[in-house]
Formats: C-alpha cells, sequence, structure tokens
C-alpha cells in the first residue's frame, strides 16, 4: 500500500485548472500485489524505478519476507484475481495500521507509474467525495452491466469510496474472483461513479498507438513481458526535473475536467 496525505484541491470556476500540489505526497498510500513464485523479477523493478517517490508503500503476498519487505495479509496468493487480497488491503487502508491518508492506490507488482504526475492528477480531485479513478472498461453496458477500473493500470479510491464500498458490505464471491470487475460491480450498485483517465494504461507503450501516446502525458503503463520495464520507465514516466514538467501533467489533467 502506497499513501500520500491529505491536501485539499481547489477547481478553479470556468477554466478547469488544478491547484499547486502542497506536500500533496504525504496524502497518497501505495500497495503493491506481489506474487510469491517471483517476486524477484518484479520487486527489484519497482525499487530502481517508482518507490522513492512513496512517502508509503506497501507489499503484499502470501510470504512475508523482510527483506523486500512483504507483509502477508493471511490471504493465499492466486494465480488469477485478486479479489481476496485486494479486499483486506481496502480494509487495511482504513485501519490504524496503516498512516491515516486521503488516497489510495493499488498497482500489480508489473505496474510502471509516476507518482508525481498521479499526485498532481489527484489535485484534481476532492478526496472528500468518493473518486474511483483509472482507465475505465465496461463489461455488458449495452445489457446492464457496469463500469469498472482495470487493476492493470493503477486503480486510485478517496478514503469516502473505501469507507462506502467496505460500509457496504459488497464483498468477493471467492479469493481468486477479478478483483477489479468485482469492484466494479459494488460501485455500480451503490451508485457510485467510475471516473476514467487516459493517463492510465492497461497495456505497455508499444501496445497503443503512438500518435495517441505522443498527446499525453502518461501516468501509468503494465507489464513487463518482453520489454525493459525501467528503460520503458525512463523513457515514459521519469522526470528529470520535477520543477519543469508540471506544467506537462497539469495541462492533461485539465482536459479530463
Amino acid at each position: 500500500m502506497f499513501t500520500v496525505p491529505a491536501q485539499s484541491s481547489i477547481h478553479t470556476p470556468g477554466y478547469g485548472i488544478c491547484c499547486e500540489m502542497l506536500d500533496c505526497q504525504r496524502s497518497l498510500s501505495a500497495a503493491a500485489c506481489c506474487i510469491h513464485f517471483f517476486p524477484s523479477a518484479s520487486v527489484p523493478v519497482i525499487k530502481k524505478t517508482w518507490e522513492k517517490d512513496a512517502l508509503f508503500l506497501e507489499y503484499y503476498s502470501d510470504q512475508a519476507d523482510p527483506s523486500i519487505p512483504t507483509i502477508n495479509l493471511g490471504v493465499p496468493n492466486t494465480e488469477r484475481g485478486h479479489c481476496g487480497k485486494t479486499f483486506a488491503i481496502l480494509q487495511r487502508f482504513l485501519s490504524s495500521a496503516v498512516p491515516n491518508t486521503k488516497w489510495l492506490l493499488v498497482v500489480d507488482d508489473d505496474t510502471l507509474i509516476s507518482l508525481p504526475r498521479l499526485q498532481i492528477l489527484l489535485s484534481c480531485y476532492d478526496p472528500s467525495e468518493p473518486v474511483c479513478l483509472g482507465e475505465r472498461y465496461g463489461y455488458g453496458l449495452s445489457q446492464g452491466g457496469y463500469s469498472y477500473i482495470t487493476g492493470g493500470g493503477g486503480m486510485v479510491f478517496s478514503r469516502e469510496a473505501v469507507a462506502r464500498l467496505l460500509n457496504s458490505g459488497c464483498k468477493c464471491y471467492s479469493n481468486d474472483a477479478p478483483d477489479d470487475m468485482v469492484l466494479g460491480m459494488c460501485l455500480n450498485a451503490l451508485g457510485l461513479p467510475v471516473t476514467h483517465s487516459s493517463l492510465f494504461h492497461q497495456a505497455r507503450p508499444e501496445d497503443y498507438a503512438r500518435d495517441l501516446l505522443a498527446h499525453q502525458v502518461p501516468v501509468s503503463f503494465h507489464k513487463h513481458w518482453n520489454i525493459d520495464p525501467i528503460a520503458v520507465f525512463n523513457k515514459w514516466l521519469k522526470d528529470d526535473l520535477t520543477a519543469s514538467t508540471t506544467d506537462q501533467p497539469k495541462k492533461s489533467a485539465k482536459t479530463e475536467l
């Protein structure tokens, strides 16, 4: 889990311009779900890329490993779907075991993400509202289905959204159920919106049209398959000088309001 502490967000009337980030890093928490049988392949990538930008980050697996460190949530790992583990992360986020922060980010262990850009994007949203943000997919929408945030690109929840989800009693039908889709069903039942951002990506940069990415300042990509993930992070997600690049993400965030 990775958390970023509280920061109010300001929407400038008539302009849709996001506020400047004031210690926003302290209001975000991050959670990385790790699979115990190949942590050596993914955890070092996180540590060499975006871990340094997280004020609070926890790695979860079914085995506690102090060398990483990972936390055993008491939920067994599954080959597909991670619903049981994700709901355990949501419960931990509201507990006294972790810092009280406004936002929760849940990612896969093979997600690449820019936390500084995410923090700028989050300044466009009010954490006191039930915000659920990421790349939105749909299931059976023409037949009364639901929208959901695809997990690979990263799922962001405000504390209010997590509280409403858990207070509703909505839960997994099995530990290996698809967590993102179950969460989508829960949000749909509660009447809570799923907010789409095109800056989150479920796949690798090479899986998208070059012209599409040319007009973005991306927040995330997903999967290490057949790529050098550190090189991808450095090319697409790393800002050498935060001060000189903050205007770009803010411009992209503005277009989504």
